[in-house]
């Protein structure tokens, strides 16, 4: 057998690590490829490092689809540092007889005479070392001097980038910048449910909602969050505040019963329309406690969350995106969705017009009639998509 062991403290794992040991794993034509998740390296230490546990868990996901190519805790359950040559020890031991291949980059190539017995570590295994494009080392005469000072072999990789670094991932997530050209789709959403790599005021948010709403409510609220931030950057619109209207938008999202409790209790006025139709009330309501208990004081981030149930004539391009993302987020499903976020894209305002006309349908299967503002809001848009049309038209 061939093994590879691809280690890193993967914080978060991007795909370049994914296509490197993709490219690997076909070039040495490897039969199983490990990437291990390294707790505590002794050459990067640093005590902001996400818990090895998270790091893991997103690594697994990240790599639930892929074929021969796993995640590893085997240093997570070591005591201690993590060293390398006690990694490759261990597969040595469970692989007796297999042909072992330590992948590393050329930052690690350049500093492995610095490793712990790295005379010992090429006694067990081959090195492949993999380049950045935009790398500046003499890779070849850094294997030479290896192989002439400890022996064994070290085999130049031909793949060359991409160029993605976990730091720049780290950079854009607390700067609310999308990330899915960067890590793999469970990666993403890992670190929206999570609140990953994000201020401490949105943790902080986060953290209080995780007291309200239910678990499932909980992560919807991330992956607009998630799905509101792309749809910004994309049109243009300011992402933070975005990111903001999502996280709050169904910040007392309740059961009707429970809302109308809570109404009666804190004296809250209600339009005869939510009185009949409760589930209307948590927009509104929601735009208060965003302002009173959360103290976001923006009247574009208010407006937008107060919007996103049954919009408005008018709206603004953020008030649009929060109900668009609302709608289209990664974990909804429903006939038509894909096309939807498809179009999203590239025309907010004819995807904003499939997902009231989808709940408007489900709204007359159900035997109820079509709110009258909601009707308002559609002929609206038809107008505006229609006008913009004819002005493409000439």
């Amino acid at each position: 057998m061939k093994i590879g062991i691809f280690g890193g403290t993967f914080d978060p794992v991007h795909l370049g690590h994914i296509w490197t040991a993709r490219f690997v794993r076909d070039e040495l034509g490897l039969d199983k490829l490990f990437m291990v998740v390294a707790a505590d390296p002794p050459h990067k230490p640093d005590p902001g490092r996400t818990p090895a546990s998270v790091r893991y868990r997103m690594l697994e996901s990240a790599l639930k689809h892929e074929n021969g190519i796993f995640a590893s805790d085997v240093e997570l359950k070591r005591e201690g540092k993590s060293f390398t040559v006690d990694t490759i020890a261990h597969y040595k031991g469970q692989y007796r007889g297999a042909e072992l291949f330590l992948i590393v980059g050329g930052d690690m190539l350049e500093s492995f005479p610095l490793w712990r017995e790295p005379q010992r570590i090429l006694s067990m295994a081959k090195l492949a070392a993999v380049s950045r494009p935009d790398e500046k080392r003499d890779m070849r005469a850094i294997a030479d001097d290896i192989e002439s000072r400890f022996g064994g072999k070290v085999i130049l990789s031909r793949f060359g980038g991409p160029l993605i670094s976990s730091t720049e991932v780290r950079r854009r997530m607390w700067s609310a910048i999308p990330v899915d050209t960067m890590v793999p789709m469970h990666t993403e959403q890992y670190m929206y449910t999570n609140a990953l790599y994000m201020p401490p005021e949105i943790i902080g948010i986060r953290s209080r909602l995780s007291k309200i709403l239910k678990r499932k409510r909980l992560n919807h609220t991330m992956l607009t969050a998630c799905e509101a931030v792309k749809l910004a950057y994309r049109h243009g619109v300011d992402t933070e505040k975005a990111r903001m209207a999502a996280l709050l938008h169904d910040c007392i999202k309740l059961p009707n019963k429970e809302l109308l409790e809570y109404c009666a209790e804190h004296c809250y006025d209600l339009t005869e329309e939510e009185k009949n139709n409760p589930y209307l009330i948590h927009s509104r309501l929601g735009a208060v406690l965003a302002c009173e208990e959360y103290g976001v004081k923006d009247p574009e981030i208010l407006q937008a969350i107060k919007n996103h149930t049954l919009g408005r004539v008018g709206m603004s391009m953020l008030d649009r995106i929060i109900y668009v993302a609302d709608k289209i987020e990664p974990s909804r499903d429903f006939e038509g969705v894909d096309e939807i976020r498809d179009i999203a894209y590239n025309d907010i305002n004819r995807a904003m017009l499939l997902v009231m006309r989808h709940s408007a349908d489900y709204t007359l299967k159900s035997g109820r009639a079509i709110n009258p503002s909601t009707q308002a809001v559609m002929d609206y848009l038809a107008d505006e998509i229609a006008s913009n049309t004819e002005e493409q038209n000439g």
